[in-house]
């Protein structure tokens, strides 16, 4: 078994926006940290397949195709068998797919070049090695699906379920260096310590926190099933007892991560950690979600709400669709998803978007004589509610104008992925 490990800086040398800070129209001022991608290579001598992640929000389908065509034509790798997904950093810069008319030429280009460079390092550092993978229950996160005026809402929420699993993969040498360590964690880097400031948040803090701890080590941060999670330590309790959210600063973001990072080393150091031989195949496909269409009025009325505030897809999309682009939206929105089998016991599979825990689920369920691995945020698409959130409504299931979509999922999509991903398992085994 083979495997190749590289990072490559992606903080703009070109002036952009902040992705998600609340300052749209402003260029960022200054660098607190650099943005990196990251990828793995697996190699069983047959075949081979990537992991890359990106200290970004998120982006769209175009950077994923860019970098799996070049994977497939440099190097001859099933496009399938490529994973690109984003830490869903909001302090990261501005990019297509979310900030429609904020994001810059100059700095996709460069994203795609270093995205490019990172696959080229990681194959020329190829080395013999072990597979190993763990996990753990961890209470870092807290439900954001909370009820205000007797409807779910983004408020915290400490009975609601959520995902709490912290899954780790590391790569080790044939010395037992770890050469990498693969985090998944589900939660939402919010803590917003400033608004024109380009950071990694706390995902990327995480990397850095393992890179010193396991000298030698390139760490990736995978967002898991986080559409309707925060961390724990943003949750302020008000004085007449109820709770909201408070403001942050980088110092927390090092404690958060540094929190993080103690557990995983927990579990790296454990006796639970499972190893097999590589023995890779893929598939990815798509799962139609059809939306129920809500009237042009909604859509111009929440143009004039979001007027002059500052979260750019809200305001861009509400103004798009409300000033002519009504009759242009699609009723129904193609999911991204994949299953990349490492070894014959263990899987990733991935979803597009911002998947809730629901969805993640819903999939290991479909999934469930595997040790899975549940990664989200692959591109840009929408939040992803399963049944249950569609039934209760509220925040993440009536995403469609902060997305640029016609309306909210119609229900039904439990029973969509079960099947697909339930498929797509079968084509790879056979």
């Amino acid at each position: 078994m083979k495997f190749g490990v590289a990072k490559e800086i992606i903080t703009p040398k070109c002036k952009t926006k902040v992705a998600c800070c609340g300052k749209c129209e402003l260029d960022f001022i200054t660098i607190h940290d650099d943005v990196y991608c990251r990828c793995i290579i697996f190699d069983d001598g047959a075949n081979k397949a990537i992991t890359m992640s990106f200290d970004l929000l998120f982006h769209d389908r175009s950077l994923n195709n860019a970098l799996k065509d070049y994977a497939f034509k440099k190097y001859g790798i099933n496009k399938d068998a490529v994973c690109v997904s984003y830490t869903h950093a909001h302090t990261a810069p501005a990019v297509k797919g979310y900030n429609p008319g904020y994001h810059t030429d100059e700095y996709e280009e460069f994203l795609i070049e270093r995205g490019k460079d990172c696959i080229d390092r990681a194959f020329v550092s190829m080395f013999e090695g072990k597979l190993e993978y763990g996990r753990a229950d961890v209470d870092l996160n807290i439900s954001r699906r909370g009820i205000i005026n007797g409807k779910y809402d983004n408020c915290p929420n400490f009975n609601y379920e959520h995902d709490t699993e912290l899954f780790v993969l590391c790569v080790k040498d044939t010395n037992g260096n770890i050469k990498a360590a693969l985090v998944n964690y589900a939660c939402h880097p919010v803590f917003y310590p400033a608004q024109q400031i380009i950071s990694g948040e706390f995902p990327a803090r995480v990397c850095q926190h393992l890179e010193t701890k396991y000298s030698g080590c390139t760490a990736l941060y995978f967002q898991s099933a986080g559409g309707d999670v925060r961390p724990a330590p943003t949750v302020n309790k008000n004085d007449d007892g109820s709770f909201g959210w408070k403001s942050m600063t980088f110092a927390d973001i090092d404690n958060f991560a540094a929190s993080m990072c103690e557990e995983v080393g927990k579990i790296v150091e454990s006796d639970s950690m499972k190893t097999s031989d590589l023995s890779v195949s893929a598939d990815e496909f798509v799962t139609v979600l059809e939306m129920d269409p809500a009237p042009l009025s909604l859509f111009q009325k929440e143009w004039e709400f979001y007027k002059g505030q500052g979260h750019s897809a809200p305001i861009t999309n509400s103004e798009l669709i409300a000033n002519g682009g009504y009759e242009k939206l699609e009723k129904s929105m193609d999911l991204y998803c994949q299953i990349i089998k490492l070894t014959p016991e263990f899987l990733i599979a991935t979803i597009g978007g911002e998947p809730c825990y629901g969805i993640k689920k819903t999939v290991k369920e479909a999934l469930k004589d595997y040790d899975t691995c549940f990664i989200g945020y692959t591109d840009a698409c929408a939040y992803v509610p399963d049944d249950k959130v569609l039934q209760e409504g509220g925040y993440e299931a009536e995403c469609h104008v902060e997305y640029g979509l016609i309306g909210p999922f119609k229900k039904g999509i439990n029973e969509k992925l079960t099947k697909n991903f339930k498929e797509a398992l079968k084509k790879i085994t056979n």
